[in-house]
């Protein structure tokens, strides 16, 4: 229904407003022809003292006849000025409470164009502009509202004092319905939580941070992502937070589930794979070297021990995942380097490859054993990949306050399209040249996820012209 407000005699009249304007006109205008005619009165009498009561009735008369003409002007005027404001008050307050029933009549209410019908048109129109807006922000409130009911996330947003402003129904499902008035404290007792929210409202920077949850009866906590973003005014003044509560407890728990399936499939081909190795070594020794079957039983061999391999990588791989523990100590990183680069000599020598060693940091405090596969892996992977007599080159230095392992090779590098994924399991850039050379397929995930377990990361570039590769892994210095 359009607004419409109407226009025929007002409900409401100014009373007093009008009680006021025609005292002050009385008052105003009666006294000075009470004065005009004192005067006039002394000054006939001076004049013509035979006719002085005849002349005093007159001006009696007058004063009387004057008092009731002013009277009658004055309550006139009041009513004509002050109705058509009674209208816009009227209008006014309709307006103030959202008010938009009254219909329009088709007669004007102030018949001659004036500053009062201006302003009543005037009225109309912000009537008119408020209902339009009410029913946007109507239809956009109903909008949101079905968008968060239909969200699978617990989302809540709070003020600067920590009071909730709105939840969704997926939140009071989880936490709990609360007051009107309830804070956030009211419905999550975690401290990360609360001192997320509170760093946010602070500073005012959105953040996002892991976290476990025990809801009202469950006896198992749930695990959470939480992400905070701030919530700011037209003029970029933060009045509030909002919070998005992801529920990764299925994830983690379908997660945990493969770690474990594939941690305990690999444990049981163990035994079996070194038992086909053993029978395989034992029926060779038996053959003659030119017999043809001893190339099947190398070919068995050759297979098993890259399934071998891969089992290993697996097992390692998940023991990563699973969160084992990592054992810090002072590593001489001077040996730890001389002594992987022993352990790849032969392979080194067949390619021909010159392998330089540059050890800016002595000692670094982290797992001597994970370290060691991390080095072992880069370098083994730069030797497959280098044509012979290529240059490698292992750099360790201290930069931004971490630990830095460089390996660097002359190979043919990795293209930009694949950095990165190389360090996906079982993801190959060229998968014919990548079987040609062996290996699992999990060197570079076993790299990622020990230097995770170390407070890391690793990384990989082109060299210059896209020709050669670098990996870069930064270990945090512990203080």
């Amino acid at each position: 229904m359009p607004f419409r407000i109407s226009r025929n005699k007002s409900p409401y009249f100014p009373k007093q407003l009008f009680f006021r304007f025609v005292l002050q006109q009385v008052l105003g205008i009666v006294p000075a022809v009470g004065i005009v005619a004192v005067c006039a009165h002394l000054y006939l009498i001076g004049v013509l003292p035979e006719a002085a009561k005849q002349i005093d009735r007159a001006l009696i008369f007058l004063v009387i006849a004057s008092a009731t003409i002013v009277a009658a002007i004055s309550l006139w005027t009041g009513y004509r000025l002050v109705l058509p404001l009674g209208r816009i008050l009227v209008k006014a307050r309709s307006i103030q409470h959202r008010d938009y029933s009254a219909r329009e009549e088709e007669t004007a209410a102030v018949e001659e164009p004036s500053e009062w019908s201006d302003l009543e048109t005037t009225l109309h129109k912000i009537g008119r502009e408020m209902q339009s807006k009410d029913r946007s922000l109507s239809r956009e409130r109903e909008q949101v509202e079905v968008v968060m009911s239909a969200l699978t996330e617990a989302v809540a947003a709070v003020d600067k004092a920590g009071t909730m402003l709105f939840y969704n129904s997926q939140f009071a499902l989880l936490f709990g319905p609360g007051r009107q008035d309830a804070r956030l404290s009211d419905f999550i007792r975690s401290p990360d939580v609360l001192e997320a929210f509170r760093e946010t409202l602070k500073d005012g920077s959105a953040r996002q941070i892991s976290t476990q949850l025990r809801l009202k009866g469950e006896a198992v906590s749930r695990h959470f992502a939480l992400s905070i973003a701030p919530l700011r005014q037209e003029n970029d003044q933060l009045y509030g937070a909002i919070g998005v509560f992801h529920d990764l407890t299925e994830l983690r728990r379908m997660d945990q589930v493969r770690i474990d399936f594939v941690a305990n499939v690999s444990h049981e081909l163990r035994t079996p794979l070194t038992a086909i190795k053993g029978y395989a070594e034992t029926l060779k020794e038996d053959i003659p070297a030119g017999d043809p079957s001893r190339k099947f039983l190398e070919t068995i061999e050759r297979n098993t021990d890259r399934l071998i391999a891969l089992v290993h990588d697996l097992l390692n791989l998940s023991s990563l995942e699973s969160g084992a523990e990592i054992e810090r100590e002072q590593v001489q990183l001077a040996e730890l380097t001389s002594r992987v680069l022993g352990q790849l000599e032969s392979v080194r020598a067949a390619k021909r490859h010159e392998i330089s060693v540059k050890i800016g940091t002595p000692v670094l405090c982290a797992d001597p054993k994970r370290v060691e596969q991390v080095l072992y892996n880069l370098v083994e992977n730069a030797i497959k990949y280098v044509p012979a007599e290529g240059k490698i080159d292992v750099n360790w230095e201290i930069a931004e306050g971490a630990a830095r392992l460089h390996v660097i090779d002359n190979g043919p590098g990795i293209p930009s399209e694949h950095h990165s994924r190389v360090f996906e399991r079982f993801y190959r850039v060229d998968s014919a040249r990548s079987r040609d050379q062996g290996g699992t397929g999990l060197g570079l995930a076993i790299v990622k996820h020990i230097m995770q377990r170390h407070g890391g990361n690793v990384s990989v570039s082109s060299g210059s012209g896209g020709k050669g590769t670098h990996f870069t892994c930064s270990f945090p210095l512990d203080r």
